[in-house]
């Protein structure tokens, strides 16, 4: 199973602390946007910060650039302890929400940014990234991109997926990101039969992909290009190993 928020979050360890007046009612482990209120990935609002303790609106409370919390043990009648389970994988990464102020196992179509990892049944860390996708979509599928997809990043959420290149246009640029969990997804990027992809190290060959080898993949891994003559492709970016297909 993934992971999933909850409410009543121990704050078990913490950043450097310091307060602010938060825009909108928060509980202790909610993720804070720079302007106070809850972080929304619907509602355009990278999360900054942690909640280290509950708030209404306009209150002043403590936040911290990043937290540990903990799902806490039950008790049941008897006194029989059951640990917390978030459902959770240790080294799974957390995403930004469309629920606000809380993390995701997977990103949404929105605003793309992960803000913590799985730390173990139990526990996880919220440390929101600086840096994130404003203009996401979600690829499930195989996908032919067109000029409708300039300006957007791919997130791809399965394996074994791959992105095929339209044939070179002047202004074309695309942005396709690995978005699985480390070592769980290939990702192949795919030109024409007659366009090639250069890049670093790489002259470029026709009809060759670009692969973001399962074993070595991580999670945020990318790559960046865009048109660069009628033959092909040039990449402007690359995050992560990939290798041109042999």
């Amino acid at each position: 199973m993934a992971y999933t928020d909850f409410g009543g979050k121990t704050i078990l360890h913490n950043g450097p602390k310091f307060k602010i007046a938060v825009g909108a009612a928060c509980i202790a482990g909610d993720l804070i946007a720079r302007d106070g209120t809850l972080a929304d990935a619907n509602a355009n609002k990278p999360a900054s910060w942690v909640a280290l303790e509950d708030g209404a609106s306009a209150d002043v409370i403590e936040v911290a650039e990043w937290a540990v919390v903990k799902k806490k043990t039950t008790i049941a009648a008897g006194g029989v302890a059951t640990r917390g389970d978030h459902s959770g994988t240790a080294d799974d990464v957390l995403w930004l929400s469309a629920t606000a102020g809380k993390a995701s196992a997977t990103p949404v179509a929105t605003i793309g940014q992960m803000v913590g990892t799985v730390l173990s049944q139990d526990e996880a860390l919220l440390h929101p990234r600086e840096e994130y996708d404003p203009n996401i979509e979600l690829v499930a599928a195989d996908k032919t991109l067109d000029e409708q997809d300039v300006g957007k990043q791919m997130f791809v959420t399965a394996d074994a997926r791959t992105i095929t290149l339209p044939a070179t246009a002047t202004g074309l640029a695309f942005v396709v990101v690995n978005s699985m969990n480390d070592g769980g997804a290939l990702v192949s990027v795919s030109p024409n039969a007659n366009d090639l992809i250069g890049g670093p190290d790489y002259a470029g060959t026709d009809d060759k992909d670009w692969q973001n080898t399962k074993a070595t993949a991580r999670c945020g891994d990318r790559l960046e290009f865009q048109y660069k003559a009628a033959t092909g492709w040039i990449v402007t970016k690359v995050v992560g190993t990939w290798a041109q297909e042999s």
